[in-house]
């Protein structure tokens, strides 16, 4: 695999080296901190959307009519083949 080198200062050092675990590359350490920030910011966005339906439940039933007829369709085209 190829290596590549980055610089840091003392103090980005031995932040990470506090989250750094045993028998942990710094490689791993760095994509696991990573993973876990997309996935914050995942959650960060579906929390947007909570209760966004909550106010006009005749748009929510609508919603999932066409949501159904969606499955409907694919189900039969699915048994068609």
């Amino acid at each position: 695999m190829t290596q590549k080198t980055i610089s840091l200062n003392e103090k980005a050092y031995k932040i990470l080296r506090k989250f750094k675990k045993d028998k942990e590359s710094y490689s791993d350490l760095i994509i696991r901190l990573c993973d876990v920030q997309e996935k914050k910011e995942n959650e960060d966005i579906l929390l947007k959307y909570i209760g966004v339906f909550n106010d006009n439940s005749d748009y929510w039933e609508q919603v999932e009519k066409e949501i159904q007829k969606e499955r409907d369709l694919h189900l039969t085209s699915e048994e068609n083949k």
